[in-house]
């Protein structure tokens, strides 16, 4: 649609994604479907743990994006959860604030390049 093709390449690596599951478009549709489920709730469980203070929480959710993101070869998210995992384990909560809505914002952009995913995946 709008997006442009280099634009989804910096958020989404299909062909490095296709790759991590031996070429099976029809596997990888499946790991973009958890994937897309995931992201809402372990945005919410990290905004919720700084919250109340529970950065334990918001390090062990921004451990699992990390791994969401490397599922799916979304580099840009992988740093991103990365940086929040990081900030957290140093009690930085102002930056770990600030890093989760970058998060989010790349998230978002996921969500939609994984949209495509599934829409073409239905039309097979």
């Amino acid at each position: 649609m709008g997006n442009t093709p280099e634009k989804n390449d910096e958020v989404f690596d299909e062909d490095m994604a296709l790759s991590g599951v031996g070429g099976d478009r029809e596997y990888l549709a499946e790991v973009v479907g958890l994937v897309r489920a995931a992201w809402p709730t372990l945005l919410a469980d990290m905004k919720q743990g700084l919250v109340v203070g529970d950065l334990r929480t918001v390090e062990a959710r921004a451990r699992l994006a990390k791994a969401a993101a490397r599922y799916v070869a979304a580099r840009r998210a992988y740093e991103c959860a990365q940086q929040v995992e990081t900030l957290t384990g140093k009690g930085d909560l102002q930056a770990t604030q600030k890093a989760i809505a970058s998060l989010e914002r790349e998230a978002q952009l996921l969500q939609s390049a994984l949209s495509m995913i599934g829409n073409s995946e239905g039309q097979a």
